[in-house]
Formats: C-alpha cells, structure tokens, sequence
C-alpha cells in the first residue's frame, strides 16, 4: 500500500527493482522476439536472448557485449516516430511483437503515439511494458528533466516526465485493455496486453486525446487519487511462473 506523506508526494514504491521484474517478465514468457523504445546504455536490452529490435536517437552502449547475447539485434537510431514511418516491425520479425518495452522520450503525446504504433504491430495477447508512469512526487513529473528540485534528496535523477498522463488516458479511454499496474521501484511499471491490433481509437482522436491528457492536474486529483484510480498492485502478484502464465501467454 502506498502511503501519502503529502498531496504532492508518496512513499517510495516497495516492489522490486523494474530491471528485476523485466528481467522475470523475459525469463518466464520467453518470446520469440522483442522490441525496445529508449535503449540508450542498452541494460535492458541485455535482457533480451531473442530477436530484438532497439530504437533510440543516441544509443550509449557502456558494453559491446550487450549486442552478444541474441541472434538478432537489429539498432535503429532514429526517432520512434522515424522508426513507425518507415520501418514495419511486424514484417521484420515476419509476426507480430510478442514482447515490448517503452522507455522512450517522457512527454505524454510521444508516449501515446509509441503505444498505438507498437500495438498495431502486435498480436492480442502480446505484452507492452511501458516505464516511468507511476511518480512519487510531483517535481519529477516535469515536462523539462532540467531545473527538477526534488522533494526527497535521495530522487534526485529521477524523472518520470508527464507519461502518467498516458496511462490514466489508457485507463479511461481504452477499457478493453488489460492494464495492470506495479509498484516496482522506482517510478513503477505498466504491464499492457490484451491489445487491439487492428483498433485506430487512440490515432484517429490523437490531437483530442492530447488536449485532453493535458488537461489532467496531477496536483489537483493528488498522486494518491491517481495511484487509486489506476489500482496499483504490488509485484509480487507476478512473483510465481505460475501466476504471470496465468495471465499472459505467447
């Protein structure tokens, strides 16, 4: 349980680290292939032993060897947005993504064109895990990472940008998904699957859908009320081969 020290702030998430919970959700799925939005230093990637394709504008890699570790790893440094426009995942892989990762750039409008992008490539019962859309204070839900003063010191570094927008709009205006959302530490982990491949929803109403996830003040309806709202679970509802097989299957 997420307990509020102030309405601007809660207590740090207490499940495990979301490198941990990546590295289970690669362990026990197992996909065939994988695809990654924000690579840059390439730790999560190196997760990855199947057929992955990376996107990030710089890539940073701190090892050479992260790209050993799988048969195929396919780099494309450009924009996401450049990746969607030109390049067609589902016909790289020769089948849908099974599993995918967004980490990229933390401002709600870029986030909501990734989701639909990636989902469209996908299958129903594919996996997208989406980064940093559960904040524990206001000062790194910024739309700028310069110039954040944190609340608790030890935050510093930590910004989630405004992409909780983009889950709580996936929450209202999507019902059909199947949302779950963890309190891995630090900024939380949204697990979507249950996807509509062939659904132009959130495309076709992007302009709208942006108006709207501007419109939400997280300082109004406090982080407590949006952590409520999207009824985060604890990580450890995963923790067994036996209860993340009995939730998702590829």
């Amino acid at each position: 349980m997420i307990r509020s020290l102030a309405h601007d702030i809660v207590e740090d998430h207490a499940g495990i680290e979301y490198h941990d919970l990546l590295t289970h959700m690669h362990r026990e799925l197992r996909p065939r292939n994988y695809l990654e939005i924000g690579t840059r230093h390439g730790g999560t990637l190196a997760l990855s032993s199947c057929k992955s394709i990376a996107i990030d504008p710089n890539f940073q890699f701190d090892n050479p060897k992260i790209l050993s570790s799988r048969p195929v790893s396919l780099l494309y440094q450009l924009a996401s947005d450049d990746f969607f426009a030109n390049y067609d995942a589902r016909a790289i892989f020769a089948e849908p993504v099974q599993l995918a990762f967004l980490d990229g750039m933390h401002r709600c409008e870029f986030l909501l064109r990734d989701f639909y992008n990636t989902e469209s490539a996908s299958a129903p019962n594919s996996v997208i895990m989406i980064h940093d859309c559960l904040p524990v204070e206001i000062p790194m839900t910024s739309r700028e990472e310069q110039g954040i003063v944190p609340i608790e010191a030890h935050r510093a570094g930590w910004w989630t940008g405004d992409v909780w927008r983009t889950a709580l709009l996936l929450k209202r205006e999507r019902p059909d998904l199947d949302i779950l959302a963890l309190d891995a530490f630090p900024t939380g982990l949204i697990i979507v699957t249950n996807l509509d491949p062939r659904s132009t929803r959130l495309k076709d109403n992007y302009n709208s859908y942006v108006k709207k996830m501007l419109s939400y003040d997280l300082s109004e309806m406090t982080i407590t009320g949006f952590f409520e709202e999207m009824q985060i679970r604890s990580t450890s509802c995963i923790d067994t081969s036996e209860k993340l097989t009995a939730r998702y299957w590829l």
